[in-house]
């Protein structure tokens, strides 16, 4: 492998030596965009340095990561010998090879052969398990077969023989790894924790992008509202039916076990309709799809591409392909070519050349569903827009993690995560914990609030609007002319739905000093008095 110690950020320098003194086994929780895939080639190299043999397998979630993968192994391989190849998507490459990349869904049948084989021939292994989160399932943790041979990997399990482990290292990666019921999943088999590096210090350190999240409230329209009304009156019949039925549930409800022991009755009716469990389960989820797949998400999201400026990166976040490919078209008839949609319909050539285009520039706008919340490295992008949110907080901040890796030029990421507060949406797309965290570091990350009217397809922001106001009366009070104000409101609006008035002042300086118009450099003038404003 070529040297990459000059390369390495300080965070990465403290996580390889914590995973030396664990011996060259744990796992890595590391916000995405932070350099999670250079700290593992510089694992790589670490170890082919005391192991000249040394065969690394990496295992991946798609086939999507897996080529990104394959492009970083490549540039770093230093000899043919170590140059990787890929285990999946029908292909399997000689189990001999150096450096090999597994996508998941084969690793479970291959890997604990070809690892076993390793062993048998006295090499030592590394295994990079990249979004380790996916390996906790009973299929998926098949890949760790071949520490004893039982596919199950269960509590209670044969330790794997000295012989073996003295040959196997490994290293864990996620931004995320430890939030379902089989954690210890991963920690016998990929070892503890030996380092967390969080949003917070990223930004500090400025090795990710500082952003703001505007949380942003969508009216129903009408007709949505009445609909959700009715379902909402379905689904308290249905509880309250339920509870009827199942008075245990009763002490759970407010918990977590609560949802876990509904599913579970649920489950022994097969979701028999007239099951209480299941018919409760049933109506949220109908009503959930109201919300959802609200046209009113679709109207805000098209008014506020408008609102941006023409030269930003945009993604866009949906939950269904249904609702992705409805605003795809949308805004690819306003937009045209520059409009772009990746979703998981789709064949494996027609997302890697979608993503290539927005990666050359010759897109800026990609509407996506869930295959794009990880695994996908999309730098350029500036802005997320969140059509319709998750309650999984990893995917949460992988979307997050989307628009904040940081590129040259990148002055600031913003995600826009709409929720209509008349439904069951939560109100802040973070935890109250990253929140709390988000708010005490006003220079590096905010929280901004935004409103969307439907009806008049306008935004408002309160705190901005009164910073604006304040603003407007000096310049009145100064006898500023009719003219000059005017020029000053229409740039406070085109400011209301942007991030431009959060930059720092030195950053805002400059715009201005670059600026190819004249009212381009009012804009900025702008925005720099709305920045000392918020102060």
């Amino acid at each position: 492998m070529k040297d990459t110690k000059g390369k390495l950020y300080k965070w990465q320098r403290e996580c390889l030596e914590e995973w030396e003194e664990h011996g060259f086994r744990g796992i890595v929780e590391a916000v995405t965009g932070s350099g999670k895939t250079r700290l593992a080639l510089a694992a790589v190299e670490r170890l082919r340095a005391e192991f000249p043999e040394l065969q690394v397998r990496v295992i991946v979630p798609t086939i999507a990561l897996a080529n990104q993968w394959l492009l970083a192994l490549t540039h770093s391989a230093a000899s043919a010998s170590d140059r990787p190849a890929l285990v999946g998507g029908g292909r399997h490459a000689d189990p001999d090879r150096n450096v090999l990349v597994y996508v998941v869904n084969s690793a479970r049948e291959l890997l604990k052969k070809d690892i076993r084989r390793s062993f048998a021939l006295g090499k030592h292994v590394l295994l990079i398990c990249d979004e380790c989160h996916h390996y906790q399932s009973r299929e998926n943790r098949k890949i760790f077969g071949f520490l004893d041979g039982e596919p199950g990997l269960e509590k209670g399990q044969k330790e794997a023989p000295e012989e073996t482990r003295s040959f196997y290292t490994c290293m864990g990666l996620s931004a995320t790894p430890f939030e379902t019921l089989h954690d210890d999943v991963l920690i016998r088999n990929l070892g503890p924790k030996i380092y967390s590096y969080k949003l917070r210090e990223a930004v500090a350190d400025e090795v990710i992008s500082k952003y703001v999240i505007f949380e942003t409230a969508v009216d129903f329209l009408p007709s949505e509202a009445e609909a959700y009304r009715i379902a909402s009156l379905e689904v308290s019949l249905m509880y309250a039916r339920m509870l009827g039925a199942y008075p245990s549930l009763e002490r759970l409800v407010g918990t977590p076990a609560f949802l876990r022991a509904v599913a579970a009755e649920a489950s022994k009716a097969d979701m028999d309709p007239d099951n209480p469990a299941a018919a409760w389960l049933l109506a949220t989820y109908s009503r959930k799809e109201i919300s959802v797949l609200a046209e009113a998400r679709i109207r805000c999201a098209y008014d506020l591409i408008e609102r941006l400026r023409p030269d930003d990166r945009i993604l866009l976040f949906c939950e269904r392909i249904e609702q992705a490919e409805s605003l795809y078209g949308l805004l690819s008839r306003r937009w045209g070519s520059q409009v772009s949609i990746y979703h998981s319909g789709m064949d494996g050539a027609a997302r890697t050349r979608v993503l290539h285009s927005f990666k050359e520039g010759d897109v800026r706008i990609m509407v996506s569903c869930r295959c794009l919340d990880e695994g996908v490295d999309v730098p350029d992008a500036n802005i997320g827009i969140v059509i319709s949110g998750t309650s999984v907080r990893r995917q949460r901040i992988q979307r997050l993690g989307r628009v904040v890796r940081s590129f040259r030029g990148k002055d600031m990421a913003a995600l826009y995560y709409m929720y209509i507060p008349e439904s069951s949406d939560e109100s802040m797309y973070l935890p109250e914990s990253e929140n709390a965290e988000i708010l005490t570091e006003k220079e590096d990350r905010q929280i901004a609030l935004l409103r969307y009217y439907t009806d008049e397809k306008e935004f408002s922001n309160e705190v901005y609007e009164y910073a604006a106001l304040q603003l407007l009366d000096e310049y009145e009070k100064k006898g500023m002319s009719k003219e000059v104000l005017a020029e000053i409101r229409r740039c406070l609006i085109e400011g209301i739905a942007r991030a431009d008035y959060l930059l720092d002042e030195e950053t805002l300086i400059s715009k201005v000093e670059n600026s190819r118009s004249m009212h381009e450099r009012n804009y900025w003038r702008v925005m720099k008095q709305m920045n000392a404003k918020k102060k």
